[in-house]
């Protein structure tokens, strides 16, 4: 076997498993972002799930907050999505108010390096979308290699190894395959477009900001403000003192009439947004609502009054433990603000499963599966 033969194998097999090596570390660049952030997916069911995201290769984990049980009484931690089924995910929110002072920083220097990028930055970027627009040609080229190597080499070398050196071929262009490069998602890099998703109830769904990143699976786009319909759920105490634009202060005692237990629960509300909060009502199981009907001015404070509360509601409710009196007060506000892991680590009692339904305009980042999201127009003028 000469020299350039057995260059040519060693070279393929080298690219070969840094190829591989790379495949199975390999991150969405665009879902990277969110590792350590609290988000919100909303799914294709209507069901959403929250928790801290943890990302594999293969999957997106949504870590909770605290363990829940379910229906069959199984301990849940965590909510798992592979790759197989990523498409089952209608959007991702990233809520400003629901960042801790430590990942809102950690987001705004992410941004920084978006806007400014360094020089390798830049290299990095430029070699990698060359690579895609030429990807069909560095393919063709390693199949070319590999044809002269299967002429060359010795029979009893390679002999029924074509499916083999098949796979290697497609391995040394992994990383290649699956990047992704966009000339007009490009051109709008850290420029502010508008985001199309879909249909709700006849009428079209918009994400105006600012575009972030794109991948061959993904969108990001930043600085969205979206003034619907909220539903917070009570049911998790971590989430309630994690969010910034409300205070809780949450009792939750038990009363005996006619020989039978009642629950019920106190929620006391300070708005600490700039601006006004709409509450509308308290919702549960078994058709549970308590209407509010009540515009919180910034500053001011709302008590609403829950009385017998569903049987549903309580599930996972230590009925010993009772009375329950928690503040639920964003980390950064509380008098030991600098222990900021202390506060993530602590757990908290369950609560009743309610959710408070209210409206606001939220400062949120999107992120949207590129089969559920088109840009569709611009948001400035760009040169």
């Amino acid at each position: 076997m000469d020299k350039v033969l057995f260059f040519s194998i060693l070279l393929v097999f080298v690219g070969a498993f840094i190829g591989s090596v790379m495949q199975h570390r390999r991150l969405d660049r665009v879902l990277k972002d969110l590792r350590g952030f609290h988000v919100t997916a909303k799914l294709d069911s209507g069901k959403r799930v929250w928790g801290r995201v943890h990302l594999f290769a293969n999957a997106i984990e949504f870590i909770f907050s605290r363990p829940y049980t379910n229906r069959r009484g199984n301990l849940l931690t965590s909510f798992i999505i592979f790759s197989e089924q990523m498409n089952d995910i209608e959007v991702i929110y990233r809520f400003h108010d629901e960042l801790t002072p430590k990942n809102q920083k950690r987001r705004l220097k992410e941004i920084e390096r978006t806007k400014h990028p360094g020089i390798f930055r830049r290299m990095n970027r430029s070699l990698r979308n060359f690579m895609v627009s030429f990807r069909e040609a560095i393919d063709e080229s390693i199949g070319l290699l590999l044809s002269r190597v299967q002429k060359k080499a010795s029979t009893s070398l390679l002999k029924g190894q074509e499916d083999y050196l098949k796979k290697i071929r497609h391995g040394a262009i992994g990383i290649v395959s699956t990047a992704a490069y966009d000339p007009v998602m490009e051109h709008y890099i850290n420029h502010r477009v508008v985001v199309e998703a879909g249909k709700v109830d006849g009428q079209r769904i918009e994400y105006a900001g600012v575009l972030k990143e794109y991948s061959t699976g993904w969108i990001s786009i930043l600085d969205c403000y979206l003034g619907s319909e909220n539903n917070l759920p009570l049911s998790d105490a971590s989430r309630l003192m994690m969010q910034r634009k409300m205070d809780f202060h949450i009792v939750v005692t038990q009363r005996e009439v006619n020989e039978e237990m009642r629950v019920d629960m106190t929620l006391r509300i300070t708005n600490r947004d700039s601006q006004n909060i709409a509450i509308w009502h308290v919702e549960g199981p078994d058709d549970f609502s308590h209407e509010v009907d009540e515009m919180l001015a910034p500053g001011e404070t709302l008590t609403i009054e829950l009385k017998s509360l569903p049987p549903a509601a309580l599930t996972n409710i230590d009925m010993n433990a009772l009375p329950v009196e928690l503040s639920l007060i964003a980390p950064e506000r509380q008098a030991n603000a600098d222990d900021e892991e202390a506060h993530e680590a602590q757990r908290y009692p369950a609560l009743p499963r309610l959710t408070l339904v209210f409206d606001t305009i939220r400062g949120v980042d999107i992120y949207i599966p590129r089969g559920k999201g088109l840009l569709r127009h611009g948001g400035e003028f760009v040169d």
